[in-house]
């Protein structure tokens, strides 16, 4: 007599020999993402994280606004002030994270469609000066309390603007 295997036992089976992996999907290409994924029944779908569905697209709407009205209050002074948002960014989990400088100015061109944007080496030289405590940071390449202040309250702003304090 031949075993019939339904289908619960075959997911029980399945799942057994399953790897879990944890992705961060950028919004704009979620739909694309899960509809290549239900074209492969290998695939389970654990968990989905409802507040990135009800916030489709607009965390990056927020980010993009926060920037541009640190602009407008001109307290993106430096070029290479970018590199504390970018830091700012990396340091929270509900934020996204960026792998190198690169990645994260390709971020704010091709996502948040921003220009007038500073150079990739004005990044990457600033990241590794932040130390300490994230709103309390010192800096390597300065004593001067006054630009350890400026430096951190651009942080704070931004923080604050996407929180949606103005």
């Amino acid at each position: 007599m031949r075993k019939v295997r339904t289908p619960t036992t075959y997911l029980a089976k399945l799942r057994e020999t399953m790897k879990q992996v944890v992705l961060r999907i950028d919004d704009a290409a979620f739909e694309k993402f899960m509809g290549m994924v239900s074209l492969c029944p290998q695939v389970e779908v654990i968990e989905i994280n409802e507040s990135a569905l009800l916030n489709n697209g607009s965390l990056a709407m927020r980010i993009r606004d926060a920037i541009l009205q640190l602009r407008a209050e001109n307290l993106l002074r430096r070029k290479f002030d970018y590199a504390w948002l970018k830091v700012a960014m990396d340091s929270t989990d509900d934020l996204p994270s960026f792998e190198s400088a690169q990645r994260y100015l390709n971020y704010l061109h091709d996502v948040l469609q921003l220009g007038d944007l500073p150079c990739e080496s004005s990044i990457s030289k600033m990241m590794d000066v932040a130390r300490g405590q994230l709103f309390h940071w010192t800096f390597k390449d300065t004593t001067d309390n006054s630009e350890i202040i400026r430096r951190n309250n651009i942080v704070k702003r931004f923080f604050n603007l996407m929180r949606g304090y103005k």
